[in-house]
C-alpha cells in the first residue's frame, strides 16, 4: 500500500500470507475437523439433527445439539496483514510546496505523486511488477543534485526476535510472529544516479542519501508460508528466494523493469473497454467522456448529487476499470484469491478486517463474478489452485469425518491453513454452517473453461473438483418425506433463519453442480466414470431443484414456505438461480406455456419463477440491515440486488441500487466502502454494470442491452463496450 503526504512516503508491505494459527501454533490443528476416533460422535450428532429435522420441520441455531454439529476453529488465526513498512522522507525539504498531486493511472497501475518546490519539479512512481515479484519505488527531480532523502524498513512485530542488516545500500529485516514462529522478511535495495551524492547507513534500518539526481527503492518481502507445504505447513526460509529476486532487478534497468510491468499489465488491462457519452478527452478509462475533476471530487459531488450527468458516468466506469485493477493487483497466478475485505492493514492497525477469512457463503465468489465477463480469466487461477491445494485434499477429511461421504466439501468460512470444517459460535455467530460452499465454488471451475475453451485445464482439473463435489451431495442428501425428492439436511440459508430441510440455495448450487458436472464428463470421456455418471443422472431426475412459489407469490428461500413478508435481509440465497446462477435466466427463452420440474405435484412456468424472483427481491428491500439499531450499509448486498435486477431486465432498478451504492458506500479518494473495505461490493458493482448492458451465461447465448429502454439517458445516448 502507497500512502503519505508531502514530504514523506510509507509504503506498507502488506502480504496475504501473514496469519497467525496454523499447525505451527495449535499441534492438533485439523482444520475444523476432528481427529478419526472421535469422528462417530460427529456423525452421530449429525443424524440427531436430521432426526429432529424430520420431525419439526424447523430448527434455531441456538438449540443446543444443533450446536453440536458445530466445529473447532482453534488454531484458525487471522491475518496479520502487514509484514512492515518503508518510510521515504525528504530531508531538506524547507520552502513551500505548490501543485502537489497524487494519482493512480489505472490504465499502467502506476501511482505517482508530483509537486513544485520553487522551480524544481518533483515527481515520485510507485508500481509492483508481477513479473519480477517485486515493488519500485522511484524520486526523481528536474534539477540535479536535489535528491536528499531517508530511507528506513522496520516491522511492527516481535522486536525481540527481529534482525537488521544495512549493507552496501540493502536494508534487510527477518523476524517471526510470536504467535506461531513463521518467519517473515523483507529487503530493500536502493540504487542512486548521481556521481556527487552521498549515502550514509546511519543504522541497521536506515539509510540517508543527499544529493543525487534520482534515487530508487526495490524491494520484496514474504512468508515461510507456502500452500506446497500442506498439510503440517512447515516454515520455509524465504531469504534465498527474496535474495534472488532483488538482486536480479538491481543488475538490471529501471526502464527494463517499467517496460516489463506495462506490458504485464496493461496486457491484462486493456482486453476490455467502456465507454459512455461523448467528448475529446480518452483517459482510457471513461472512454471518451470529458473529465476535469480529480477523484475526490468526483465521489464528493456524486454524494451530494451535484455531480454533473457526463463526470457521473465517467466515475462509474471509473469504478468498473477500478475493480478490474483490484483483481489484476490482487489476484494472479501464483498468489492466494482476493478476500472480500482485502489485504490492507498498516502499522498503526496490523489485522485486517474481518481476519480477512475466506468468507464463501458469497464473499469469495463474488470477488470474481467479472472476471470472465472483462477477460480478466487468469485472475481465476488463484481460487482454481486454493480448492486443488488447500480445500479439495482437507475438505476430503471433512467429508468422510464429519458426514461419513465420499467426494469433499467445505464449510463457510476458511484461512490459509486450509479449514474446511464448521466454526464455533466464537466468530461466526449462526453463520457457522454452509457445506454447499464447494457446489458454489465449482461454478468457477466451469466458467474457466467455458470461457477458455482449454479442454485439459477441464479434464486434469475442474472435472477432477467437481466430481468430488457432486459424489459428497450423492452421499449425503435424504428424502422428503412427502414427495421423495433428495433434499439438504440440515440446511440452513446463509445470514438468515433456521435449520430446516432443502434451503433453496441449497437445491439449486446443487442442481447446477450435477448438472455441469454431466456436461463436463462429455468432453472428458472417461470410461472409468460410467457408474459415477449412471448414479449422478439417477439422483439428478430425483433432486430438488429449490424453484417453488410461496403463499404471497415470492420464491420460497426454504423447501418450507416461512417466509415474512417484507423481512430485510442482505443475503439473496433463494435469488441465486437469477444471479449467478442460470436456471431461471436460461429459461426465458424457451417455451413460456412449458412449466418447471413441479415440486409437490405442482409446475410453475418461467413466468411465475420470474414474477416470483421480483416479489422476492423487493421484498427483501434495498441492502439496508438493521444489525445493533443503528443498521449499516452492505455494499455487497447492494451490488447484489442490482446485479440480480438487471439479470431481470429491469434497469431502472438495477441503476437506482448502484446510484444508492455509490451516494452510501463511497468515501473520497480511494473509492474504498464504508463497509470493512468491502471489496465484494466493489467488483459487484462492476458486474452488475457489465450485466445491464451485455448479459452472456453461456457461450453462444449473448444479449446486448436488454435492459436498453431503462437505461439513464446518459448511458443510452452513447456508448461502447469492448472486450
Amino acid at each position: 500500500m502507497f500512502a503519505g503526504s508531502v514530504n514523506y512516503e510509507r509504503l506498507i508491505l502488506n502480504e496475504e500470507s501473514c496469519w497467525t494459527g496454523g499447525p505451527n501454533e495449535y499441534s492438533s490443528y485439523l482444520g475444523g475437523n476432528v481427529p478419526k476416533d472421535q469422528a462417530g460422535q460427529k456423525q452421530e450428532a449429525l443424524m440427531r439433527v436430521q432426526q429432529a429435522l424430520a420431525q419439526k420441520r424447523v430448527l434455531k441455531p441456538s438449540v443446543p445439539f444443533v450446536r453440536d454439529v458445530m466445529g473447532d476453529e482453534e488454531g484458525f488465526g487471522r491475518q496479520v496483514g502487514i509484514v512492515g513498512e518503508v518510510v521515504v522522507e525528504e530531508v531538506n525539504l524547507k520552502e513551500s510546496v505548490k501543485n502537489y498531486r497524487r494519482e493512480l493511472e489505472l490504465e499502467s497501475g502506476v501511482a505517482r505523486v508530483s509537486y513544485s518546490v520553487g522551480e524544481t519539479l518533483f515527481s515520485r512512481e510507485q508500481f509492483c511488477s508481477y513479473p519480477d515479484a517485486l515493488c519500485i519505488f522511484r524520486i526523481q527531480s528536474s534539477t540535479p543534485r536535489s535528491i536528499s532523502i531517508r530511507a528506513s524498513l522496520s516491522t511492527p512485530h516481535s522486536t525481540s526476535t527481529a534482525e537488521y542488516t544495512n549493507i552496501h545500500n540493502r536494508l534487510t529485516f527477518k523476524s517471526h510472529l510470536e504467535s506461531n514462529g513463521l518467519t517473515i522478511e523483507a529487503q530493500v535495495a536502493i540504487k542512486t544516479e548521481g556521481a556527487t551524492g552521498i549515502s550514509l547507513a546511519t543504522s541497521p534500518q536506515q539509510i540517508v542519501l543527499m544529493g543525487f539526481d534520482a534515487v530508487t527503492l526495490y524491494y520484496t518481502f514474504g512468508t515461510g508460508w507456502s500452500a506446497r507445504a500442506f498439510p503440517e505447513f512447515a516454515n520455509l526460509d524465504p531469504h534465498e528466494r527474496l535474495t534472488g529476486v532483488l538482486d536480479k532487478a538491481v543488475m538490471g534497468w529501471y526502464g527494463d523493469l517499467v517496460a516489463k510491468h506495462l506490458s504485464d499489465y496493461g496486457g491484462l488491462f486493456s482486453r476490455f473497454r467502456l465507454e459512455f457519452g461523448e467528448g475529446d478527452q480518452d483517459h482510457g478509462v471513461g472512454g471518451g467522456v470529458r473529465n476535469t475533476l480529480t477523484t475526490d471530487q468526483l465521489v464528493t459531488k456524486s454524494v451530494r448529487g451535484t455531480l454533473p450527468a457526463s463526470e457521473e458516468s465517467y466515475l462509474e466506469t471509473l469504478m468498473v476499470q477500478y475493480s478490474r485493477y483490484l483483481l489484476i493487483a490482487s489476484s494472479r497466478p501464483g498468489s492466494l484469491p482476493l478476500t472480500g475485505n482485502g489485504i490492507w492493514a498498516s502499522n498503526d492497525n496490523i489485522h485486517a478486517p474481518l481476519s480477512s477469512r475466506y468468507g464463501m457463503n458469497i464473499d469469495l465468489q463474488m470477488q470474481y463474478w467479472m472476471a470472465e465477463t472483462t477477460d480478466l480469466g487468469e485472475t481465476v487461477t488463484p481460487l482454481v489452485d486454493y480448492m486443488e491445494q488447500l480445500l479439495q485434499p482437507r475438505g476430503q477429511d471433512t467429508a468422510s469425518l464429519l458426514y461419513n461421504a465420499r467426494g469433499w466439501t467445505t464449510q463457510p468460512f476458511s484461512n490459509i491453513w486450509a479449514h474446511t470444517g464448521p466454526l464455533s459460535d466464537t466468530s461466526a455467530k449462526d453463520l457457522f454452517y454452509f457445506p454447499a460452499a464447494a457446489a458454489w465454488l465449482c461454478q468457477h471451475l466451469w466458467d474457466r473453461y467455458l470461457y477458455s475453451q482449454d479442454d485439459k485445464f477441464l479434464k486434469d482439473r475442474a472435472y477432477k473438483l467437481m466430481k468430488g463435489a457432486s459424489l459428497f451431495w450423492m452421499d449425503t442428501l435424504i428424502k422428503d418425506r412427502g414427495n421423495g425428492l433428495l433434499l439438504s439436511s440440515p440446511s440452513q440459508s446463509p445470514g438468515h433463519g433456521p435449520f430446516t430441510e432443502g434451503s433453496a440455495l441449497d437445491q439449486q448450487l446443487v442442481f447446477q453442480l450435477w448438472n455441469r458436472t454431466l456436461e463436463a464428463a462429455i468432453s472428458v470421456v472417461n470410461e472409468k466414470d460410467k457408474a459415477f455418471l449412471q448414479e449422478l443422472t439417477d439422483k439428478l431426475a430425483n433432486l430438488s431443484r429449490g424453484l417453488k412459489v410461496g403463499s404471497w407469490g415470492q420464491l420460497q428461500e426454504w423447501n418450507l414456505d416461512l417466509d415474512e413478508f417484507g423481512e430485510r435481509v442482505a443475503h439473496l440465497g433463494p435469488l441465486y438461480a437469477v444471479y449467478p446462477g442460470d436456471q431461471i435466466y436460461l429459461q426465458q427463452y424457451q417455451d413460456a406455456s412449458k412449466g418447471t420440474s413441479g415440486e409437490d405435484g405442482e409446475e410453475f412456468t418461467i413466468q411465475e419463477l420470474v414474477e416470483a424472483a421480483r416479489v422476492s427481491l423487493s421484498s427483501r428491500g434495498t441492502g439496508y440491515v438493521s444489525g445493533d439499531g443503528n443498521g449499516s450499509e452492505q455494499g455487497w448486498s447492494r451490488a447484489w440486488r442490482a446485479v440480480t435486477w438487471a439479470r431481470l431486465n429491469d434497469g431502472h432498478q438495477a441503476f437506482q441500487e448502484l446510484s444508492t451504492f455509490k451516494r452510501q458506500n463511497l468515501i473520497s479518494p480511494n473509492l474504498v466502502s464504508l463497509s470493512l473495505k468491502d471489496l465484494s461490493g466493489h467488483v459487484g458493482f462492476g458486474a452488475a454494470v457489465i450485466e445491464m448492458l451485455v448479459q452472456s451465461p453461456r457461450p453462444g447465448d449473448v444479449n446486448v442491452l436488454t435492459c436498453f429502454e431503462d437505461l439513464p439517458e446518459r448511458w443510452a445516448k452513447q456508448g461502447k463496450v469492448v472486450g
